[in-house]
């Protein structure tokens, strides 16, 4: 199917959702419907892709950039990419022909610098598109390569390019958001709103399940008091 058809389909599937019939434009006003639908599309991912982080725009282990000097602590992040991913046990690394040689504990920009931390560990921040180290990189570790999980942004959607229709979880979800929003923006249906807004958290939330299903358990991390000597 072209572009366009797939487009119009899922759009048609929105359209049934909020009035349970088809849209039976022709021609310009059909134009406007599809247009219409990819304007509220975009707006509705702009929520959606924050919600986790999709595996289906996930990329582990990126290299964001080589170390050239130890002046430099601030590194840009390319443009198409959302955010690093911060998580238990996730840190960003300096490696060296294949050897970590660094880790750096990824954290909110408030705990970046610690002063009255005393192990000091290694920090980094996500600030203004940029990942800010806790320190300058010494000279031991010009070379290496930074070493990060990030998230991709979702392409948005354009009558030339889907390619986010299979990236999303699925059409009832895009459906449900797509909805949601169109109906909290009309007043003669804001009562239908509740109905497709308690839908969409009821798919939003298998989807998120789905995204970061798991067996393993995460534990609660106890402060380590082995830096302690002597007797008190």
């Amino acid at each position: 199917m072209a572009v366009i058809d797939n487009i119009r389909e899922l759009a048609q599937k929105t359209y049934y959702t909020i009035n349970g019939s088809q849209n039976d434009d022709e021609g310009g006003d059909q134009v406007e419907f599809e247009n219409n639908f990819i304007m509220g599309f975009n707006l509705w991912l702009d929520e959606y892709e924050t919600e986790t982080y999709w595996n289906e725009v996930r990329v582990d282990d990126y290299e964001l950039t080589t170390i050239n000097d130890t002046t430099t602590y601030a590194f840009d992040l390319p443009d198409e990419y959302r955010t690093p991913v911060f998580s238990q046990d996730k840190y960003l690394k300096l490696v060296n022909d294949g050897t970590v040689i660094a880790n750096f504990k990824l954290v909110d920009p408030n705990q970046r610098v610690v002063d009255d931390e005393v192990n000091r560990p290694d920090r980094a921040t996500f600030v203004g598109r940029k990942i800010v180290l806790s320190r300058k990189p010494r000279a031991e570790e010009v070379g290496s390569k930074i070493v990060l999980d990030v998230v991709k942004y979702f392409p948005r959607l354009t009558r030339e390019n889907d390619d986010v229709l299979s990236l999303i979880y699925s059409d009832q979800i895009a459906v449900l958001g797509v909805a949601k929003n169109n109906s909290l923006a009309d007043v003669t249906k804001v009562a239908l709103s509740p109905s497709f807004a308690q839908k969409y958290a009821n798919e939003l939330q298998k989807a998120v399940a789905a995204n970061n299903a798991t067996n393993e358990v995460e534990e609660l991390r106890r402060t380590s008091y082995g830096y302690i000597t002597g007797i008190w």
